[in-house]
């Protein structure tokens, strides 16, 4: 078979709610740009908001964003990774000219676009991407260098919040993304995190990870945290996109303490917040939005130990087989999912 005949399988989202797997003409890389051989794309709930046409999706779309795999091919001036290489992505491109990239927050370009967002991704056998953003991953595993897009915006929720030396948090949600927020929490000097959540699977496997107390939600759930922690939390965070949850955050926050909201919200929700109540208790409100630059930060949580991923893989399922991972990310507690790993097959051995 000649290089312009290759063909790939991939799956691609064709219409809102419509999504198959077909031959497509495998690519290749231009100049300065890699091609990488896919291990496994982690199902994230932005791909179920493009399934359904949100976030500006264009169809025909091959989504997926958090990729790991094999260099495939380089093509010219390509000089920080090389064929055979075990590299992570960051699936962010920005113009590097706009207001927001010459200030540093690359991942608000003006001009933005992502692997598996507005560019074809991971949920295909190869995927191409520019050779700025792949990073070398050499000491982990494949399944790891999987999980550093979301440890990457867990990271850049730590920068954005900067957690005092020996805080103690409360973190609501304990899916995928919040166990990752929680040992985030810990590995950036928060000495203890009380975890909610309704499951109490999710609950077992975050005290199995470093949580110092676990709970699930009731009526009464306010009054039973402030029983035991009366001054509140240095630091509180929700990992749900809960608006009621986001709500409930600065009551529950210490003096001087800081609240982040992690959870992707529907775009039309609001939360009524006491303003007296920012201002008298001195608290401040943080958002934070993807990843920026901080792929390499993930990695070397990854490296150290200090956060664990492989007990969050539920699930690997093969590219025909990507309507029942989204619908496994959009009802979790059909299966006891966490995360699940779109395989193409036909993958080097680790």
């Amino acid at each position: 078979m000649t290089r312009s005949a290759e063909m790939m399988p991939a799956a691609v989202i064709t219409a809102p709610g419509q999504v198959e797997v077909r031959e497509l003409p495998a690519p290749h890389p231009g100049p300065g740009e890699v091609r990488i051989r896919v291990h496994g794309t982690g199902v994230c709930g932005t791909d179920l908001h493009l399934l359904h046409g949100h976030f500006g999706a264009r169809f025909p779309l091959v989504p997926g964003h958090e990729i790991s795999g094999w260099v495939d091919e380089v093509g010219p001036g390509v000089r920080n990774v090389r064929e055979g290489d075990l590299v992570a992505v960051d699936p962010n491109l920005w113009c590097g000219q706009c207001h927001a990239c010459q200030r540093g927050l690359f991942q608000h370009c003006a001009h933005h676009e992502a692997l598996g967002v507005t560019r074809p991704g991971g949920f295909a056998r190869y995927t191409v991407c520019p050779a700025t953003n792949v990073y070398p991953a050499q000491g982990l595993t494949a399944d790891q260098a999987s999980f550093a897009e979301p440890l990457g915006c867990v990271a850049w929720g730590m920068k954005r919040l900067r957690p005092p030396p020996g805080a103690s948090a409360l973190l609501f949600g304990a899916g995928a993304i919040g166990l990752l927020l929680m040992q985030g929490l810990l590995a950036s000097g928060c000495a203890s995190v009380t975890v909610v959540d309704p499951v109490q699977d999710r609950l077992d496997l975050a005290r199995a990870l470093g949580a110092s107390a676990t709970l699930r939600p009731h009526a009464e759930l306010s009054t039973e945290l402030l029983d035991k922690h009366p001054h509140g939390f240095d630091v509180t965070a929700e990992a749900t996109g809960v608006p009621t949850v986001v709500q409930a955050l600065p009551d529950l926050t210490a003096v001087g303490g800081q609240v982040l909201v992690f959870g992707v919200a529907p775009e039309e929700a609001t939360v009524a917040l006491s303003p007296y109540t920012l201002f008298q208790r001195d608290l401040s409100v943080l958002g934070s939005f993807a990843l920026n630059q901080t792929v390499p930060l993930a990695l070397d949580w990854l490296r150290a130990g200090r956060v664990k991923v492989e007990p969050l893989i539920t699930h690997r399922l093969p590219l025909t087989r990507v309507g029942e991972a989204l619908n496994l990310k959009a009802h979790p507690g059909l299966a006891g999912a966490q995360k699940v790993l779109m395989t193409p097959g036909d993958v080097p051995a680790e």
